[in-house]
């Protein structure tokens, strides 16, 4: 009787198979649902967006924690870091599908997510920083409004979930005014406003365009103008961490004063132009502001709107 030796399988290929069955069981909501709206369309249905500066010693863990499926793609965009941290994204490109877009210079955050927005499949697209604060069993929270058609723009929100460490009172105490300043001037109460953890579907994808601000204030910046343009933001409710390893690169005091200045030129925007509106026909109405504020144009037909788009107050309608 011939005796057949069976070689025991490769570690390394049953350590990647038991991870994407815990991967399965974890993101298994998550799954389940994009099955649900792609049953007719096939591809990339969610994009990851990842804006990376320096984190060499969180990066991999957050690329190995996010959901891996036929469905969603994971883009990191490199600006420009000068560590190692390349090194280690195309660690986790050995085993896991990840688009790395590098920066040629530092651009900043906003600029890097912009990037990524530019590159992204996706019908719905998720922002999350890559220093691990964020976790990503909290992208079907973000992305379910958006499914069910409850809202365009989500933004994540520890004061509606929960945080693990010590916020500063001069953190809290900023969003607090923050807060304040766009519930009365935009009619929008946001608490955590300068959360990077958000998700949107592909038509808001029109705010991006003509952005101010390529640091942090960018985050502010995406409310005011989504607001202005008339979609459902919604708040959710998510977990965040404190930053195990690196420091956090925002400066305060600059990053206070690009805020405020981006509240001040939004709302001149708000104003400035004429009010536009969509009764339930789908007819645009036109509103006249107050003579100081009136563009030079003497005329705006429904033809030439686009060319001012981006400036006017539209209350959109879904019918």
């Amino acid at each position: 009787m011939k005796t057949v030796s069976v070689d025991h399988p490769n570690k390394a290929t049953t350590a990647i198979e038991s991870e994407e069955r815990v991967n399965f069981l974890k993101f298994h909501d998550l799954y389940d649902s994009l099955n649900k709206v792609r049953t007719e369309k096939k591809g990339i249905f969610l994009s990851i967006i990842l804006p990376m500066f320096n984190e060499e010693k969180s990066i991999k863990t957050v690329l190995d924690n996010l959901p891996s499926n036929n469905s969603i793609e994971i883009i990191v965009v490199n600006d420009n870091s000068t560590d190692n941290s390349i090194s280690e994204v195309k660690k986790v490109q050995l085993y896991k599908p990840i688009r790395l877009i590098n920066h040629s210079k530092n651009r900043g955050y906003g600029a890097a997510i912009l990037t990524g927005i530019k590159h992204a499949k996706g019908e719905i697209i998720v922002t999350m920083d890559s220093d691990g604060q964020h976790t990503p069993d909290d992208i079907i929270t973000l992305i379910q409004p958006i499914l069910n058609n409850e809202a365009d723009y989500t933004i994540g929100s520890r004061y509606l979930g929960s945080y693990f460490y010590q916020l500063p009172v001069s953190t809290r105490l900023g969003e607090v005014v923050l807060e304040k300043f766009i519930q009365i001037l935009f009619n929008k109460r946001i608490k955590n406003n300068q959360n990077g953890f958000r998700a949107f579907n592909r038509k808001v994808i029109s705010i991006f365009h003509d952005f101010k601000y390529d640091g942090y204030a960018f985050c502010t910046e995406q409310i005011l103008k989504a607001s202005i343009e008339g979609y459902r933001i919604r708040e959710c409710p998510i977990k965040l961490y404190d930053r195990k390893f690196g420091t956090s690169h925002i400066i305060l005091r600059r990053l206070a004063v690009n805020i405020f200045s981006c509240l001040f030129l939004y709302y001149l925007r708000k104003i400035q132009f004429l009010v536009l509106k969509s009764n339930k026909e789908g007819k645009i109405k036109i509103y006249k502001s107050p003579k100081i504020f009136r563009p030079r144009t003497k005329s705006i037909t429904y033809e030439t709107l686009h060319q001012y788009n981006s400036f006017f107050f539209i209350e959109r309608t879904y019918f």
